[in-house]
């Protein structure tokens, strides 16, 4: 009898390994291209473009010799990546707290199931969806000397200023279009945040006597939505580090370097100024070290936060 149900056992394990082995076979078919798309489109890109960054390559005079380290030390001590550093690291301190608050801020505002809340939240996503070219255009002209700005401070006496050509100014213009254009994109990850608090929770603080916003955010949203934070601002921090067509349609760096950004110098160093290759990969590696280093920093911050 025990050797029968021994038997039997066997011959179902038998039939599962069968039946797992098309399931495992149909798994590998449908990963298969999407690895080859990364490999090729990813990997192999990144890691020729570390080998580059080791060597001078100049390809319009078909120069190339290995420099070593070189290039990194180069760019470090470059006063225009340094420059174009900072400049990006102000912006995006600024443009990630602000953005971060803006689109929770939104969320709250929009989380309820009316028709009107429906159609507010769309009006409010519709920047959102708008290619980041299209949107620096109709902002090239909202802060010339006649656009929307200036009109607007007209009515309080203030005379009409080219806001893109000024040194002090130019750099939060762009700010605050990024931020008007990314908040109702983060809205969204916010919104689906609050709507999976349970409805338990809130009547229970309620009861408890947490009736004021901070409080409510202190102990409940917060806590609850914590990964929902550490997906906006991680979000937020890499693509802001990654600035550049903005910057690029709007002010092409200028004035006097005031809007100058990483990816301003690696463009430059790569097709504007006919220069070194090589040395451009080597300021996308140490672009890249950064925003990991801040990426990792700040997730342990909001983690570790009780």
């Amino acid at each position: 009898m025990d050797s029968n149900v021994y038997e039997n056992k066997k011959i179902n394990v038998g039939d599962k390994k069968k039946r797992k082995d098309p399931e495992r076979l149909t798994g590998i078919v449908f990963i298969i291209p999407l690895m080859f798309f990364i490999t090729v489109f990813t990997f192999f890109p990144a890691f020729y473009s570390f080998a580059i960054s080791l060597f001078h390559y100049n390809p319009f005079f078909h120069s190339i010799y290995f420099v070593g380290a070189s290039n990194y030390m180069d760019v470090i001590r470059d006063p225009a990546f340094i420059r174009a550093l900072i400049n990006v690291l102000i912006y995006t301190a600024v443009v990630v707290t602000v953005q971060t608050f803006l689109a929770f801020g939104y969320a709250l505002l929009f989380n309820t199931a009316s028709r009107i809340s429906r159609i507010a939240r769309a009006i409010v996503f519709i920047p959102a969806v708008v290619s980041p070219v299209s949107m620096s255009i109709i902002f090239i002209w909202v802060f010339s000397d006649t656009g929307l700005v200036n009109y607007f401070l007209s009515f309080f006496g203030i005379p009409p200023h080219n806001w893109l050509f000024s040194t002090t100014y130019a750099f939060p213009a762009i700010m605050a279009m990024n931020i008007f254009t990314t908040a109702p994109y983060f809205m969204i990850v916010y919104s689906a945040g609050l709507q999976s608090i349970p409805s338990e929770i809130m009547d229970a603080a309620k009861i408890d006597g947490l009736k004021s916003g901070i409080k409510r955010f202190r102990y409940i949203y917060f806590p609850l939505m914590r990964f929902s934070t550490i997906l906006v601002v991680i979000l937020g921090l890499t693509g802001a580090m990654q600035l550049f067509d903005q910057i690029y349609v709007i002010t092409d760096g200028g004035p006097a370097r005031a809007t100058y950004v990483p990816l301003m110098y690696i463009y430059n160093r790569t097709f504007v100024y006919v220069g070194d290759i090589g040395l451009a990969a080597a300021a996308s590696f140490v672009l890249f070290v950064i925003i990991m280093i801040l990426t990792v920093t700040q997730r342990k911050v909001i983690t570790d936060r009780r």
